[in-house]
């Protein structure tokens, strides 16, 4: 295994993470915390810069605008774009806007690519997705699917309840995942347009932690004609594309949250340097230094999971239990890292003089968001036990 990072990427790599902290970190004394989200004056503002510097989009092929990064290299990239909460919406590849360009790209067809993900690739609207449904509906189990499509004539009439669906507030086209004439085998993704006769955005969800722009929304579908022609993919290929979108997008989140997690040690170890207590700095003292131990160890082994998991899937290969393990471990030491360095920092660290506690009310949906730690920690017990993975 090589693991040196390509001159080119390096290059990128530094030259993000001085404009992260030039330009987009000064940006976050601005964050509206009854909104839960940036100034949206400011995020174009942002966006612009970072169009002119030539980072836009960063994770697209360089024929879409894109810097034409492989998928390691997109994740070191990430990395430096997820020190700063707000940044990766600033540079277009955001949840769920990021992992919906990469589904559109592989199954939409060219009316669908002109009428969505050109202009989404320019930052001129925004997308959601649309899976997770309330109880007795979908969540982590995917076979308990509800929405339902009815094939009448050349439309699909699409009848459902959706939730937690991130960006719908002001998104111009869901990607909704619904059976097909009540077969969940049939199960589809079907492009809805929000202005859509039948289709109801319910409420933003209020959240502990940043809703961003478009939020965490409540959804209903009653009646909505979908025409044959916006069908994503094919009829029952639903699942398949789920699969083809969460598996990176699952890995380009452990890699933001690797760069928060970094950027939260690095404040408690500035902090740790210049605090004094008991006639010494509390970076000479061995307790704190074996915390900064246990957080840096965690975060590099969560690192190099993410970037197996990525040479995996760039090879073909199946890299669903790596990716889990990916998940998971990165998640969890996302969440005790930030802990630790508000723990470091005492009452700073728990105050908004620092943005430790936003971090911390962020970083706790990892452990939930795209399958809760628990799940993923079944799975690889189940593939283990099964004989499906080996050492």
């Amino acid at each position: 295994m090589d693991f040196e990072i390509p001159k080119e990427v390096e290059t990128i790599r530094k030259s993000i993470r001085e404009f992260i902290h030039e330009h987009v970190i000064p940006l976050e004394k601005f964050y509206d915390y009854e909104k839960g989200r940036m100034p949206e004056a400011l995020n174009q503002e942002a966006r612009a810069k970072v169009k002119a510097s030539g980072f836009w989009t960063p994770h697209l092929p360089k024929s879409e605008g894109g810097l034409g990064l492989d998928l390691i290299g997109t994740c070191i990239i990430f990395s430096e774009i997820g020190r700063s909460p707000i940044a990766p919406y600033i540079f277009n590849c955001d949840a769920p806007d990021e992992g919906n360009m990469h589904l559109l790209s592989l199954a939409a067809t060219e009316k669908q690519k002109e009428l969505i993900l050109h202009p989404l690739i320019k930052g001129e609207l925004r997308t959601a997705f649309a899976m997770t449904e309330p109880s007795p509906g979908a969540g982590s189990d995917p076979s308990l699917l509800q929405t339902n499509a009815e094939k009448v004539g050349d439309k699909y009439i699409l009848n459902g309840h959706k939730w937690y669906c991130t960006g719908a507030n002001g998104a111009k086209y869901l990607i909704v995942m619904a059976k097909v004439n009540g077969s969940f085998r049939k199960t589809t993704m079907f492009l809805v347009p929000t202005d859509a006769k039948g289709y109801k955005m319910v409420r933003e969800i209020e959240l502990m932690g940043s809703h961003g722009p478009g939020g965490h929304c409540e959804l209903t579908f009653e009646n909505v004609e979908v025409p044959e022609d916006m069908v994503l993919g094919r009829i029952g290929e639903g699942f398949r594309l789920s699969q083809e979108r969460l598996g990176p997008a699952r890995l380009t989140h452990c890699m933001r949250w690797t760069g928060m997690a970094r950027r939260a040690l690095l404040i408690a170890r500035e902090y740790a340097k210049e605090r004094e207590v008991f006639s010494a700095k509390i970076a000479e003292h061995q307790g704190i230094q074996w915390m900064f131990a246990e957080c840096a160890t965690a975060i590099e082994m969560g690192f190099l999971l993410t970037l197996k998991s990525a040479w995996m899937l760039q090879k073909g290969l199946d890299a669903r239990q790596e990716t889990s393990m990916a998940k998971w471990k990165v998640s969890e030491a996302l969440c005790n890292t930030i802990d630790t360095a508000i723990q470091i920092c005492g009452g700073k660290g728990y105050s908004r003089d620092l943005p430790l506690e936003l971090f911390y009310r962020d970083a706790r949906a990892a452990r939930i968001a795209d399958g809760p730690s628990e799940v993923h920690k079944m799975v690889i017990g189940r593939n283990f036990i099964s004989n499906k993975w080996e050492f």
